[in-house]
């Protein structure tokens, strides 16, 4: 029988659990600073400091804001009382001496106006207390200090006095209850970032949300000061309900083109605190719009998230030797960055402490040297319904809460503006778009969240209007997720995934040109090949692919499955130039269980049995696959043999969990990932889940016992 598996392709995705955070103001430091009297003095620098710590390591956030006159070059120190170690650093430069940290700016953000900040940040491990410095000097200035005379100091020609941010959080002027502002409740105002830069000529975008559902409609006013070169061009007034009070709603801010310095943006409503962040505009970079080619992966370098190297050092901070090294060195590869949720594009308090999207495109801005572009993989993953057909990862939005309203407005939108401000680098973005969503519209419509998902429209229409806006910017590449063997491998899977997809992309506004490729095994553990047999090959009479395992599917790996797929899309209407992509970041399949030749046996299940690399009982297993290991590293243009393979990616952060389980103490998760149950193929043989067992990890979080099997299971072996 030729079963269709629901939801096979990996469920990583809700975003990542919130460690310990400790914080540390000093000098007056941060949005939120109280200074005892407007008369004081100001500082010549304020300094916030803040650190998500684990027990060997932690991520330290740096705040700079500069109280004196404009400078083009900064030069951040200070000390740690104890034995803090600097693994690696970002938005700067980063040194160690003892306990002496250097900072320099980097190429992007060394001017700061009067009031103007810059955030910059860096991983370190220690043991025993952590504590917090106690001193920072700017340009050797200490943070604390009086502000030197301003006299000295010349307005550039051409360039207004930005107004300085003050010591004191400003009392906003009192705003009228607007009509229809009747709700009280809300909670508190979020607003994130809390700063960022926009350069000249360009916008930059703010969320704002609520942190509790209001009684009925809320409406937040948010309002500039400070630099007249930025005005807030959208979202000065929002409203929020019942419905929509949890999701960020954006606020698009334009700087022009010749302004320099601070604003405040302050978001306020009656009855809630007022919220204040600082916007610093800076000066134009590159007008040169970048040629959008074929194969984006040709002669460019890899952007490697720190978040994800964050994570990694929990981990190889506590192991030594050989092992230490290998998780170190994996955690400086490529990974995708998941804007699986609308807090993921502001990043902040609402997204477990991650970066911004601007952040990571700033940071990515910062390492592209030269004329060598450099790629940065995203996931774009929230469709209202999102993985109709699976539990651990169910997304925010809804198709019956005006879900595709916000997908669009609230999600694509943004993240659209964003890129857009970043077009004219030397990043090339590739952009996954909505992994398993059409795939579940061929082999899950009994699903009634799939049925819903396909009668309303909503996955093809966020689809391509995901497509439309991406497809515009220049130096984005779109790719779109194929499943995966084991899920649209049948031919009569297969054919109908390819006439939708057809569908969906010709249905643009660029038609099939916005589609740059595809990407297949997103999150998933299908090996690339399986080096000891084909799918045809003949046991004791009996075809490899007649077994159980494979139930006649004809593609037993990822990378016959992909050039069958390059075949028929082509062959549908898709440009010859279209690219394949593959997900390795789970699929190698080493360790001593790994079979080291074809088997000798002439039954065809032993033969199946002996001879795959793939070491699953079952084919539908997806869920923390217990023998799992890493594939092999991010590269590309892998294959000679298949031109149209354009790389290996690692879109799956290793190590991330795929998802926990219901149990008595918490009713949401996903059976799958239970490592005590079982589950059925489509020919009722029942199988154990093949979850790793004694763990039961939230979808997102990192998951130390899955890395540490991944890193010794890898194939080929991390040197």
């Amino acid at each position: 029988m030729r079963f269709r598996f629901p939801a096979l392709a990996g469920q990583s995705r809700l975003r990542r659990g919130v460690a310990a955070a400790v914080t540390v103001l000093l000098s007056c430091t941060g949005l939120a600073a109280l200074a005892t009297s407007q008369a004081s003095a100001a500082p010549a620098c304020q300094v916030a400091y803040s650190v998500n710590q684990w027990s060997t390591g932690f991520t330290a956030s740096i705040t700079i804001t500069n109280n004196a006159a404009a400078i083009t070059s900064w030069t951040l120190a200070y000390s740690y009382p104890g034995n803090q170690a600097l693994a690696s650093g970002w938005s700067g430069n980063w040194s160690q001496s003892g306990a002496n940290v250097t900072v320099t700016n980097a190429s992007w953000n060394g001017s700061l106006a009067t009031g103007g900040s810059t955030q910059i940040g860096a991983n370190f491990s220690y043991s025993g207390t952590n504590t917090a410095p106690t001193a920072f000097t700017l340009n050797g200035v200490a943070c604390n200090g009086a502000s030197p005379s301003p006299s000295p100091s010349v307005t550039p020609t051409g360039t207004p006095t930005p107004t300085p941010t003050p010591t004191v959080t400003p009392t906003p002027t009192p705003t009228p209850t607007p009509t229809g502002s009747t709700g009280t409740g809300g909670g508190s105002l979020l607003v994130n970032p809390p700063t960022f830069t926009v350069a000249q000529g360009t916008s930059e975008v703010i969320g704002v949300s609520l942190s509790a559902a209001p009684t009925g409609n809320i409406t937040v006013t948010v309002a500039a000061s400070g630099n007249a070169g930025e005005t807030i061009t959208s979202g000065s007034s929002l409203t929020f309900t019942t419905s929509n009070w949890m999701y960020a709603q954006p606020v698009t801010v334009a700087a022009n083109a010749t302004g320099t310095g601070a604003a405040t943006f302050t978001a306020s409503t009656p009855g809630l605190t007022s919220v204040h962040v600082t916007g610093t505009e800076t000066a134009a970079g590159s007008t040169t719009t970048p040629s959008h080619v074929a194969n984006p992966f040709t002669s460019s370098t890899w952007y490697a998230n720190p978040d994800y190297a964050a994570e990694v050092a929990t981990s190889s901070a506590g192991a030594s030797g050989t092992l230490a090294a290998q998780m170190t060195l994996v955690g400086q590869q490529s990974t995708g960055i998941w804007l699986d949720r609308i807090a993921a594009i502001y990043g902040g308090s609402g997204n477990s402490n991650r970066m911004s999207f601007q952040a990571q495109l700033a940071n990515a801005a910062s390492h592209a040297t030269g004329s060598t572009p450099i790629i940065v993989p995203i996931v774009v993953y929230d469709l209202p319904n999102r993985d109709c057909a699976a539990l651990a990862s169910n997304g925010e939005l809804t198709i019956n809460n005006n879900g595709l309203q916000y997908y669009e407005q609230d999600y694509i939108n943004p993240i659209a503006q964003i890129l857009t401000d970043y077009e004219h680098t030397n990043i090339r973005v590739v952009a996954v778009v909505e992994d398993d969503s059409l795939p579940n519209l061929v082999t899950n419509l009994s699903i009634p969240s799939c049925a819903l998902a396909n009668s309303s429209g909503a996955y093809v229409s966020g689809i391509q209007y995901a497509l439309n806006k991406l497809h515009a910017i220049p130096n984005v590449y779109n790719y779109i997720d194929l499943g995966h063997s084991g899920w649209l491998g049948w031919p009569s899977n297969m054919g109908p995934a390819v006439s939708l997809i057809h569908s969906v992309a010709a249905g643009t506004t660029a038609g099939v040109s916005s589609v740059d490729g595809f990407i297949s095994n997103t999150a998933n553990t299908i090996p690339t090949s399986e080096p000891f047999m084909t799918a045809t090959e003949s046991i004791g009479g009996q075809p490899v692919d007649s077994t159980q395992f494979y139930s006649f599917d004809p593609y037993i790996d990822e990378l016959t499955y992909d050039e069958a797929m390059y075949t028929n899309l082509v062959g549908a209407g898709f440009s010859a130039n279209v690219g394949m992509l593959i997900d390795t970041s789970r699929n190698g399949w080493g360790g001593p269980l790994r079979p080291t030749a074809a088997s000798t046996s002439t039954t065809v299940a032993t033969f199946v049995n002996q001879s795959k690399v793939d070491q699953r009982p079952f084919r539908g297993d997806w869920c923390n696959v217990n023998g799992a290991g890493l594939g092999a590293f991010p590269q590309a243009n892998p294959n000679p043999s298949f031109s149209h393979l354009y790389a290996y990616v690692w879109i799956k952060p290793p190590g991330e969990s795929d998802g926990d389980y219901p149990t008595a103490t918490h009713s949401h998760g996903d059976p799958h990932c239970d490592p005590g149950g079982t589950q059925t193929d489509g020919s009722g043989n029942s199988y154990p889940t093949d979850a790793i067992p004694g763990f039961d990890i939230p979808a997102g979080n990192w998951f130390p016992a899955q890395f540490t099997q991944l890193v010794q299971n890898a194939n080929p072996v991390v040197p």
